[in-house]
C-alpha cells in the first residue's frame, strides 16, 4: 500500500528536488542591485537544490530588480556565495487588501550554479534542513 501512495505522490509532485523546511534563524540577504534600496535580511522558509521560499515585508517592487541572494545560517562560518535566481511566485500571506507593509512569500528558482557551487550548496542545505516538506 505504501508503494502505491509513494508512486502517486511522485506522479503528482511537480518538483524535481526534495524541498526541506529549515532551522529557525536561517536568513536570506537580498541584494537589490541598485543604490536606492538597501539590502534586506529576511527569514528563509524552505530550500532545495532547485530553489527556495522566504518571507519578507514590503512591496514586491522593492526587491524586483534583485537577482542575488546569500543564505546565512545561525552558526558561522556557514554562508553561501551569491546565488542568482528567478522569481517563480510572490504572494501576500494574508487576504487583506494590498498594503505596502504586508508580509509576502516569494518562491524563487536558482539559475545554474556549476558543479562546485552545487556541492557547497548541498552541504549548506544539509546544515540548515529540519525535515522534508
Amino acid at each position: 500500500m505504501a508503494g502505491i501512495l509513494d508512486s502517486l505522490k511522485k506522479f503528482f509532485n511537480r518538483r524535481s528536488h526534495k524541498r526541506y523546511f529549515v532551522k529557525d534563524g536561517t536568513l536570506v540577504v537580498i541584494s537589490p542591485g541598485n543604490v536606492e534600496n538597501k539590502e534586506k535580511v529576511v527569514q528563509l522558509i524552505d530550500i532545495s537544490n532547485g530553489g527556495m521560499a522566504f518571507i519578507y515585508q514590503g512591496s514586491p517592487s522593492e526587491i524586483e530588480r534583485s537577482s542575488l541572494l546569500q543564505v546565512v545560517t545561525s552558526k558561522p562560518p556557514y554562508r553561501s556565495e551569491s546565488i542568482k535566481y528567478d522569481t517563480v511566485s510572490d504572494v501576500p500571506l494574508s487576504e487583506e487588501t494590498e498594503n505596502p507593509d504586508q508580509f509576502r512569500r516569494r518562491g524563487v528558482k536558482f539559475r545554474w550554479m556549476g558543479f562546485f557551487d552545487e556541492n557547497a550548496f548541498q552541504k549548506l542545505i544539509d546544515e540548515v534542513k529540519i525535515w522534508e516538506k
